[in-house]
């Protein structure tokens, strides 16, 4: 990837990373995925525990985390739902 195309995605991802606190990005296997800070959790994971779970609460329990960074992660995949069920299907390779 060119510099200045690997500088604009990095940019473009701090600037998510201050609007979504606790979500950070890191390179896998379908390449560049949004995760929750400081846990080794795909937003596409939290997404599916939530959708089980059926509460912030419960998801929150799950995890031992914050309902806020549950709540957080959530708000995340709404605003990017496209680009999160792509990072979920090039994990579990649906």
């Amino acid at each position: 990837m060119e510099a200045a195309t690997l500088g604009s995605l990095y940019l473009k991802e701090k600037a998510l990373e201050e609007e979504y606190p606790g979500v950070g990005f890191r390179d896998s296997v379908g390449g560049r995925e949004a995760y929750v800070l400081g846990h080794r959790v795909g937003i596409w994971e939290v997404v599916e525990v939530h959708l089980e779970a059926k509460t912030v609460a419960k998801t929150a329990r799950h995890f031992r985390w914050p309902p806020a960074l549950v709540r957080c992660a959530l708000a995340f995949a709404k605003a990017y739902a496209v680009e999160v069920e792509q990072q979920r299907q090039a994990e579990v390779g649906a």
